[in-house]
């Protein structure tokens, strides 16, 4: 009796072990997939079906949507995406939850929206993306396991001829870009503007602070262009900020700031102009290129006593190396003409100037016989004989003009 208790005790611990066992067996996430009791969809843009093309670094929304008839108990995790000149950016960690009727049965969704940025033109392929998902099960317990995304082919390109080097544009719905200008001077109240209200009155030591701020619709603040053009001046001292760079949500609508600030202490004194700034943008709502554009301003420069010096000082040093020399020249030459007799061509000019007639041909006729040993003017022998014969007559009879005066000086040659 006992024996058959015994083994009545055995079969019913077997039978509910067994029973339990089955009870508490999980299916595998491909079994829940296989049984059509998990789903995961995933497109490009919105149009499931149609082939995109798109600009360079304009972004293409790659998005994953998995569906369960339970629910998710863990985070779901999204695989990087690691594709050769695209960059992949999950700017919303989070996903978007809602709920469907498929039948009599409520689904549970999530949906992931991940942008990728194209940087060169060419065809694209979107290799399965793993997505590791928990969801409960009947049995109350979870599973945890990977599915895969399908893959997906796009095309990028240039929208322009115009666009040479797309890392110097925009691609985006919409931009803007604005500037401020700041002075630090101690007489800033008094800054005295030009008639063309561009030009402003600052002094040598004066600084100004020139801060750019781009904002971009619907991209990446790592993908924005320079701003402020790198240009260097000998009129100024340049310190550049380092670049702030923003991505901001705000509910759903995605806005990357780039700030650009830079200093200028003013070295010298005159007139000097930071430049104006032009950026192109191709806007992809009008599918049109743009330009986005800052005036540059002028500044006038005063200079300080030290400024005017450092800057002129070459020349300063030149004219009075000039001035002493040339001093020195004329002390050396009136000492050497109190000794000598001043030159014939000089005395010339003194009496053709104080007009005294018989010095003036004293002066001719006897460079005429230093010249040529002759003592008549007619007989000298000239390529313009009948002028010289003329001009040479009325010198002996009357006035003539100094230039004739000058003319004869020139023509006597050996």
């Amino acid at each position: 009796m006992r024996q058959i208790s015994f083994f009545l005790f055995l079969l019913l611990s077997a039978t509910s072990f067994s029973l339990y066992a089955r009870e508490e067996a999980s299916p595998t996430l491909r079994e829940l997939v296989n049984n059509n009791k998990i789903t995961i969809t995933s497109w490009l843009n919105s149009d499931k079906n149609k082939t995109t093309t798109v600009a360079i670094n304009q972004p293409v929304i790659l998005t994953v949507d998995i569906a369960t008839p339970r629910w998710f108990t863990d985070g779901t995790v999204i695989e990087h995406i690691s594709i050769p000149n695209i960059i992949a950016q999950q700017r919303n960690l989070q996903a978007t939850n809602y709920s469907l009727m498929n039948g009599e049965q409520t689904w549970s969704h999530q949906r992931w929206e991940i942008p990728l940025f194209p940087q060169k033109s060419g065809q694209f392929t979107i290799p399965p993306i793993g997505v590791k998902v928990t969801v409960s099960v009947e049995t109350g317990k979870s599973v945890t396991g990977i599915l895969s995304t399908q893959p997906h082919r796009f095309s990028a390109q240039r929208p322009t001829s115009q666009m040479t080097n797309p890392d110097e544009w925009i691609v985006a719905p919409s931009a803007s870009l604005t500037q401020e200008w700041q002075y630090s001077s101690s007489n800033k109240s008094k800054i005295n503007k030009s008639k063309d209200d561009k030009a402003f009155q600052l002094k040598v030591g004066d600084v100004i602070t020139r801060t750019t701020t781009l904002a971009v619709s619907d991209s990446l603040a790592m993908l924005l262009p320079a701003i402020i053009p790198n240009k260097q001046m000998d009129s100024l001292q340049r310190y550049v900020v380092p670049v702030q760079l923003t991505d901001l949500n705000n509910r759903g609508n995605f806005t990357s700031i780039k700030k650009e600030s830079e200093t200028y202490i003013l070295q010298k004194g005159g007139k000097i102009t930071l430049p104006q700034i032009s950026i192109p943008f191709w806007n992809t709502t009008t599918q049109q290129p743009e330009t986005l554009f800052l005036e540059g301003k002028t500044f006038i420069v005063k200079h300080t006593l030290i400024s005017w010096l450092t800057t002129y000082w070459y020349y300063i040093a030149l004219t009075l190396i000039s001035c002493i020399t040339l001093g020195l020249l004329i002390q050396r030459t009136r000492l050497y003409y109190r000794t000598h007799p001043y030159p014939d061509f000089y005395l010339l000019c003194q009496s053709i100037y104080t007009r005294t007639w018989p010095h003036i041909r004293l002066h001719i006729y006897r460079k005429y016989v230093q010249k040529t040993e002759q003592l008549e003017l007619k007989k000298y022998k000239t390529n313009n004989k009948k002028e010289w014969n003329i001009q040479s007559e009325k010198l002996q009879t009357s006035e003539i003009s100094k230039f004739k005066v000058l003319w004869l000086w020139f023509k006597i040659k050996k």
